[in-house]
């Protein structure tokens, strides 16, 4: 028989988006397998690991800074652009609270949006994000 969290691993894991869960110590919880082919990571290899570790250490304060707005309640949600080695994704971060409004970690979501990128460019809407994922702008391995 199938335990309620084997379910939700496989729910997660069956959707065509990435999804990324912390915790309120900025460990990440689900890493799921879209997110794994996206970034080119092992997902499981991700899980518990600082999700500092996903970012190059000069983008650290930037995502220490969201963290503290969402723990705050300062920053309901983010939503923007990425280019990660080539592919345009969007994504959208936000807190995880719980009954009481207390923050207990944050979710990103991160679609494919090449299309709707070139659709965006035709219009002449569009500006290319910076190019991540390469170089100085690498993941770091999830453990130090």
């Amino acid at each position: 028989m199938k335990t309620k969290p084997d379910i939700l691993r496989t729910a997660m894991d069956s959707l065509n988006v990435a999804v990324v869960v912390i915790d309120d110590k900025e460990r990440i919880v689900m890493f799921n397998r879209t997110a794994g082919q996206l970034f080119g990571q092992d997902a499981q290899d991700r899980i518990d690991s600082s999700i500092l570790r996903c970012h190059p250490e000069r983008a650290e304060p930037g995502v220490l800074k969201m963290i503290g707005q969402m723990k705050s309640g300062e920053l309901k949600k983010y939503q923007g652009w990425v280019n990660f080695r080539g592919s345009i994704l969007y994504e959208y971060i936000y807190p995880l609270l719980d009954r009481d409004g207390n923050y207990m970690g944050a979710v990103a979501e991160l679609h494919p949006a090449a299309e709707k990128a070139e659709y965006l460019k035709s219009r002449g809407e569009f500006k290319e994000p910076e190019l991540h994922g390469v170089g100085e702008s690498s993941p770091r391995s999830p453990h130090p």
